[in-house]
């Protein structure tokens, strides 16, 4: 689900809409010392705030120490004079977190560019909702009346309420963090309004515990989930898969399926966003979530499974990391059987097709027969000699605890009948940690490969490493870099050396 782009519109860690002042000074609060302090939390009981908006923006301040808010301001009393400064000085719309390809977590085969591309839509993405967001905050009935909508009664609550519009921005931009790949969630007057009815009715004494978790943006989003479920009629207490048709399939309800698609998404995936996939990943296939109910019974998209041509093309899970949950695995064969689809299958730069996914899972959910362990375990714990033993790779742990392996290749043959290979990066495999505690390779040492996405991802050569009986073969980039090592290791014998142009 990642996708390239012309170029990246948003360089900076944080994005503002638009750029507005940004005060790193403490503001100047009329404390009655005379002076700028910064006290101790002057926070009230939870009952005593006159409304439970009021109650969460002082939680925020006395955590959040971004909004510089003197803690003598928290109080009951006083809330509502930190609020008004805080707008009054163009700081209730705090500047949101931009992603950064070099800050997240990669699945290593992933090459550069296509991390800069993604995360610049994501970037994009992240500019255009969090702008819907902030038009709506800032003028409710005109952004309604820009999508067509009338709801006179959340408009009235939101220019009635300044804590109120704060907790919505804190609560949307809050997940947007320069390590992950999230999406704002998408706008809707109708769970808004139910989100905000939902806790003004929380009692004062329970304020505390109720507005901990689940928190505003999850019921929030919840209501978006429901809603749409409701209206499909697959809304209870059991899992359910949805199926989006494609534009193709269905073009007159084109921007109503491009919606549910949004809704319906991961903030991890890009479809939750029409600026990145969402209208893409509909022009050709139909698309299919499966969703269960979580924590506090909300509902959580578990499972998405892009189409084209007619197959199943790409498989992914929360993390949008090509690999699906291990305890839903038979969840997806027994959806993608039951209902005659067909997968299709092949390695790109961008990871494996849907009948690879699925294997992968199964080999990452399989356990060694003396043990308890399974692959996913192993590689979780760093286990190199239970890793190479689930990859095949003869392995024998020494009296000084490195280990002892047979032929080294950074590719693992799913299925020996039918030749589908994938690459360790694919199981989520840190080379640099599995070959950290390698001494000896009774075989070759093979780090290059025919297709990019087969070569080794080491960033650094095994510091370990003392002997290798076979062939070292590699690119010319890879012996550039590592030249030194490798020669230490030939030992001068330049026929154990395969260099590829």
């Amino acid at each position: 689900m990642l996708s390239a782009i012309n170029n990246i519109t948003c360089n900076n860690r944080y994005c503002s809409i638009p750029q507005r002042p940004y005060y790193n000074s403490i503001p100047k609060f009329n404390t009655g010392l005379g002076a700028d302090t910064v006290s101790f939390s002057g926070k009230s009981a939870c009952e005593l705030y006159k409304s439970v908006f009021d109650f969460m923006a002082a939680e925020i301040f006395d955590t959040n120490k971004i909004y510089k808010i003197d803690g003598s301001l928290l109080s009951a009393s006083k809330i509502k004079l930190a609020i008004k400064t805080l707008f009054e000085e163009g700081r209730a719309y705090l500047p949101f977190k931009v992603s950064d390809p070099e800050k997240i977590k990669w699945k290593s085969y992933i090459p550069r560019d296509i991390r800069e591309f993604s995360v610049g839509k994501i970037n994009e993405a992240r500019q255009e909702r969090m702008n819907e967001w902030r038009n709506f905050l800032m003028d409710p009935e005109k952004a309604l009346a820009k999508i067509k909508r009338s709801n006179p009664e959340l408009a009235k609550k939101i220019n009635d309420n300044p804590s109120l519009r704060f907790i919505i921005w804190h609560s949307v931009s809050g997940e947007l963090k320069v390590n992950n790949r999230h999406i704002p969630v998408p706008f809707d007057d109708k769970a808004l309004l139910e989100t905000i009815t939902g806790f003004e009715k929380i009692t004062p004494k329970d304020r505390k515990v109720r507005c901990s978790s689940p928190t505003f943006l999850e019921i929030y989003t919840h209501r978006l989930r429901d809603n749409l479920l409701m209206q499909m009629g697959k809304s209870g207490d059991k899992p359910v898969w949805v199926k989006i048709p494609s534009i193709a399939h269905d073009r007159m309800n084109k921007e109503q399926n491009i919606a549910a698609l949004e809704i319906l998404s991961s903030r991890n995936w890009c479809t939750r966003s029409s600026v990145d996939k969402a209208e893409a990943a509909l022009q050709d296939g139909d698309f299919y979530i499966y969703l269960k109910r979580g924590k506090s019974e909300l509902w959580e998209p578990l499972i998405g499974m892009t189409s084209a041509k007619g197959k199943i093309d790409q498989i992914q899970g929360v993390e949008n990391n090509n690999i699906i949950t291990l305890n839903l695995v038979d969840e997806v064969k027994n959806y993608i059987q039951t209902n005659k689809l067909q997968c299709h299958s092949g390695i790109i730069d961008e990871g494996p097709k849907a009948h690879q996914a699925i294997m992968i899972s199964e080999k990452l959910n399989e356990v060694l027969p003396d043990s308890k362990m399974s692959f996913a375990k192993a590689i979780k714990e760093n286990d190199g000699a239970n890793i190479f033993r689930f990859l095949g790779v003869p392995v024998k742990e020494l009296d000084d605890g490195m280990l002892e392996i047979g032929t080294y290749r950074p590719s693992y043959s799913l299925n020996l009948k039918s030749g589908i290979s994938v690459p360790y990066s694919m199981f989520g495999l840190d080379e640099d940690l599995l070959l950290k505690n390698v001494k000896v390779i009774n075989g070759n040492l093979v780090l290059d490969a025919k297709l990019n996405v087969f070569e080794s991802r080491i960033t650094k050569f095994p510091p370990n490493l003392e002997k290798v009986t076979g062939r070292i073969v590699c690119s010319k980039e890879q012996y550039a870099k590592f030249k030194p090592d490798i020669d230490k290791l030939l030992k001068g014998d330049r026929r154990k050396l395969v260099i590829h142009q």
